[in-house]
């Protein structure tokens, strides 16, 4: 075909491969353009603008407003680091009595050393999913809750 097309124009095999190849490039980049013409393939596009919620809360508040907000939450979450001769501004823990892992709720369970609120949920749902608990080494199959916490729990806890 190539070899006819030749002939007929007057051009040489390289050169009607090249017109061949530039012709159908044309033609693709307009069957690109004409399919993204299409009112089928605007609706295919995501809107992250409808589902973002920091965008639906920039909308409606004042852009201002939430930079003055967010300066001010990093002002106070400065203050919180301590400086090389200030007390750490954060207090350990203070466990009074014993703790019964099969009825503490999440706030009393936050009271024990190394049990942080997501822990907390996780014990009480491991406790759901269980039942009750009966040994210390169940604990172990908490996610969050290794040899080293375990051993900082054991005397603040009560399975009874």
């Amino acid at each position: 075909m190539i070899k006819k097309l030749s002939r007929l124009t007057s051009l040489t095999e390289t050169e009607v491969k090249i017109f061949l190849f530039v012709i159908s490039m044309i033609c693709l980049g307009g069957g690109v353009k004409y399919y993204k013409s299409l009112p089928a393939y605007e609706a295919k596009k995501f809107s992250y603008a409808k589902e973002d919620s920091l965008f639906a809360y920039f909308k409606n508040q004042e852009i201002d407003t939430a930079l003055i907000e967010s300066k001010t939450l990093f002002r106070n979450e400065k203050s919180f680091i301590a400086k090389g001769n200030e007390k750490n501004p954060y207090v350990k823990k203070t466990v009074t009595g014993k703790q019964n892992l099969n009825t503490a709720s999440v706030t009393q369970l936050t009271t024990l050393p190394g049990i942080g609120f997501k822990t907390a949920e996780q014990i009480i749902a491991y406790r759901k999913r269980v039942g009750i608990i009966k040994s210390l080494d169940e604990l172990l199959n908490i996610k969050g809750i290794g040899e080293k916490k375990l051993s900082k729990l054991q005397p603040f806890i009560t399975f009874k």
